[in-house]
């Protein structure tokens, strides 16, 4: 994973000691959002897709004293995705990886080279603020992982304070309702530690994204 600028960098002595990573794709026209797109068009995906990155990043720029690193995987020709990283305070870097699971686990690895504790979410659940990203930074003082389950039976957010295992990142059905369940098995074979925070919502479908409008606070309001 590269890292391209973003926030200033700052000294080893005064990095903190923990990390939030977001992932996302590039905000491109029909690379996103592909089930919110069959039913709302890829215009009306992407619009929903850049207001639930927007979001996300605001959430992490609101949680104080961590650094935070924006990895998106997908070209940026606009450097859409750079503009967002500096407008929200993040470290700009590249998702790499054969897969979801190759890509966060090189991720979080890269992350815990400088950090003792890292946290990496979706940009897509809204539910995600600055009081979930503290109590699972807060879960790793006592877990070796801590994750974010969602009621679609995946995750929309994993952290660590061990480097990453095969045993969980390895081969998984990942974007199906058996993410969760799968992972949750291997974390039991393995004898991992791990701690699950409440449940929370992303957004897929046209329902979830009704959801997310009549959840959302009024424009000029914190987030809740």
């Amino acid at each position: 994973m590269s890292l391209a600028g973003g926030a200033e960098s700052v000294s080893a002595t005064d990095k903190p000691r923990e990390l939030v990573i977001v992932f996302a794709r590039s905000p491109r026209l029909g690379q996103v959002k592909s089930r919110l797109a069959a039913t709302l068009g890829a215009a009306a995906a992407l619009q929903a897709y850049r207001e639930l990155l927007e979001h996300a990043l605001a959430a992490v720029a609101s949680c104080p004293g961590v650094e935070r690193w924006l990895c998106l995987t997908g070209d940026d020709p606009h450097g859409e995705g750079a503009a967002l990283a500096t407008r929200f305070g993040l470290r700009l870097a590249s998702q790499s990886g054969a897969d979801l699971g190759e890509r966060m686990a090189r991720a979080l690895s890269d992350g815990l080279a400088e950090h003792a504790r890292v946290v990496l979410i979706g940009c897509d659940c809204p539910p995600i603020d600055a009081t979930v990203l503290r109590a699972s930074l807060r879960a790793l003082e006592s877990h070796d992982l801590v994750f974010g389950p969602t009621e679609d039976g995946g995750y929309a957010l994993v952290g660590t304070r061990v480097p990453p295992c095969e045993a969980v990142f390895g081969p998984i059905d990942w974007g199906t309702a058996r993410v969760m369940s799968q992972t949750r098995d291997r974390l039991r074979a393995e004898g991992i530690s791990a701690f699950e925070l409440p449940m929370l919502w992303d957004v897929d479908e046209a329902a979830d994204w009704a959801r997310f409008q009549a959840w959302k606070p009024p424009r000029g309001e914190g987030a809740r």
